[in-house]
């Protein structure tokens, strides 16, 4: 027999009905998804409700470290703020009497309110190019309040150095 003779299946048709087939298992397959293997436990006590729910928010006092860089120099004193409001520089002792007596102060007032002292937390939030005596010295501060919890905020990510930081604000 010749090859002309021999016949030959059209295979469009098959070839259609295995798509459709495909496009048919693919659009009906679920999908096992990580909303059963999470478990979650919401709060039974918050969310919607009729009456409106006061948050307790616990006193947090915030004491902001920084220097900058003019004209390729860095500043020889560190800014301290705390709650947001200028207190003075690192070069004055008073500055960090002042840290103190506003730790205190807050500290005094939570507990007046019938507040847990450990409630009170400290943050120390310094830049990169803030010496490490002056960060010290804010938490030497927080201590003398009798501020049980102190953290830091606004460090470097981990692996950079205090050199690549100076190096990229173009200190010299």
């Amino acid at each position: 027999m010749d090859d002309e003779q021999i016949p030959k299946p059209d295979m469009t048709p098959m070839i259609d009905v295995v798509f459709q087939l495909l496009i048919f298992f693919l659009v009906s397959m679920k999908f096992k998804t990580l909303d059963m293997k999470i478990e979650a436990f919401l709060p039974k006590d918050r969310g919607l409700a009729a009456t409106i729910t006061k948050l307790e928010e616990t006193p947090k006092i915030t004491a902001i470290l920084k220097r900058r860089v003019q004209g390729g120099v860095l500043e020889r004193s560190t800014r301290v703020k705390v709650q947001n409001q200028s207190i003075g520089t690192s070069d004055n002792d008073a500055t960090w009497e002042l840290l103190t007596q506003k730790a205190s102060e807050i500290l005094s007032r939570h507990i007046a309110n019938g507040g847990d002292p450990a409630d009170v937390k400290g943050e120390v939030d310094a830049s990169a190019l803030v010496p490490t005596g002056d960060v010290v010295r804010a938490v030497d501060a927080f201590i003398a309040a009798k501020l049980q919890d102190v953290t830091f905020v606004g460090t470097p990510p981990p692996g950079s150095s205090l050199d690549k930081v100076r190096t990229d604000a173009g200190v010299r």
